[in-house]
């Protein structure tokens, strides 16, 4: 079966994209988890990430938006000290005040996902949004967030299975 070129060989990734990539999530904890996760994927690969995700899920408490706003410095020592998470602490502070955001969200709008949906129809405008909106979330990883989690189209290669049955889109 052919795949994306990006998931190589590596078991973990083909999983990832056979199953979890470019689906629509629907709930706001899978999306502050994608969008947390694509935050720490900048400037690193995929794997990296996707490698550590299990140990992100425990120390930013199943990516609970309440809970990872109360972290106070003590946790951000903490975090740094971590290894089995990627030690960036602008980072780690982006997905701190990105969970209050999201909170805030949610408190004047349905949900996030409500909110995610609202936002403008090109994917130029929704990049923009996210940027504006969200801390040390650019463009291009807004688009890999939006792409991640559904609500663009998923760019598969040409030749990948899931890009002939239309999961692209």
């Amino acid at each position: 079966m052919i795949r994306c070129s990006w998931c190589g060989n590596d078991p973990l990734l083909i999983q990832y994209h056979d199953l979890e990539w470019g689906r629509p999530l629907k709930n706001d904890r899978d999306l502050f988890e994608a969008l947390t996760l694509e935050l720490f994927q900048s400037g690193l690969s995929w794997r990296t990430v996707l490698h550590k995700r299990e140990r992100f899920r425990e120390v930013f408490k199943n990516f609970d938006v309440t809970l990872v706003s109360r972290f106070t410095e003590k946790e951000i020592e903490e975090l740094l000290l971590d290894a089995g998470i990627i030690r960036h602490r602008k980072k780690i502070e982006a997905t701190i005040k990105n969970s209050l955001i999201v909170s805030d969200i949610q408190e004047r709008h349905e949900s996030f996902a409500y909110w995610l949906n609202t936002l403008p129809e090109t994917i130029d405008e929704k990049k923009m949004t996210l940027s504006k909106t969200f801390q040390h979330i650019g463009p291009t990883t807004a688009e890999s967030f939006l792409e991640a989690a559904g609500l663009i189209p998923a760019k598969h290669d040409i030749n990948c299975f899931l890009y002939a049955v239309g999961k692209h889109n």
